[in-house]
């Protein structure tokens, strides 16, 4: 009996977790298993979701990931999501985070802790005039919302799961802002 696609994003996972289990404990990709180019990228995405659609002219999936290391510690991260469970999904809950990520400040501390761990008083240095008070707001809301980490008392890092999420979200939003109008487009 041919599995459903429930059953088979299901089958999927399971080989990745079990892939994932059998790493090695450095986690280092093979040398094969680098990035490519940065040029052949966005074709290769379009070629892996037209293969998923097998071969259909509206593949309708929605897909994000990427590969990140900052000093000793490598982020790797990809979905998949139907697009009819992307539209047809309650967006509030998106909403909400996009509200979070919407205040410069959040940003500024979610940039400054993109490398590395910090402190209460580095994270106070790096968004200026802020008050302490002011500064432990946005901590607690960026937490709440499972973005940030407390690795020991008084240094807040970026959740892990979070790194290349954050920055698909900060990419996306570069493209759209510099992304020409479709009236642009159409002449």
């Amino acid at each position: 009996m041919p599995m459903g696609p429930l059953e088979e994003r299901i089958t999927e996972l399971e080989r990745r977790v079990a892939l994932l289990e059998e790493a090695p404990a450095d986690r280092s990709p093979p040398a094969d298993a680098l990035p490519r180019p940065i040029a052949d990228a966005p074709l290769d995405l379009l070629d892996l979701i037209r293969s998923r659609a097998g071969g259909q002219a509206r593949p309708g999936t929605v897909m994000y990931g990427g590969a990140v290391t900052f000093e000793d510690r490598d982020y790797m991260w990809a979905m998949e999501h139907a697009a009819g469970e992307v539209a047809d999904a309650h967006w509030a809950r998106a909403a909400a985070l996009l509200e979070r990520l919407g205040s410069g400040p959040r940003l500024a501390l979610l940039a400054a802790l993109l490398k590395q761990p910090r402190t209460r008083r580095e994270l106070q240095e790096a968004l200026g005039e802020t008050s302490t008070g002011h500064l432990y707001h946005h901590l607690k809301d960026l937490q709440s919302a499972g973005l940030l980490i407390q690795p020991r008392r008084g240094e807040y890092a970026i959740a892990p799961h979070a790194v290349v999420p954050l920055m698909t979200i900060v990419a996306v939003a570069m493209d759209l802002g510099t992304a020409e109008s479709p009236q642009e487009e159409l002449q």
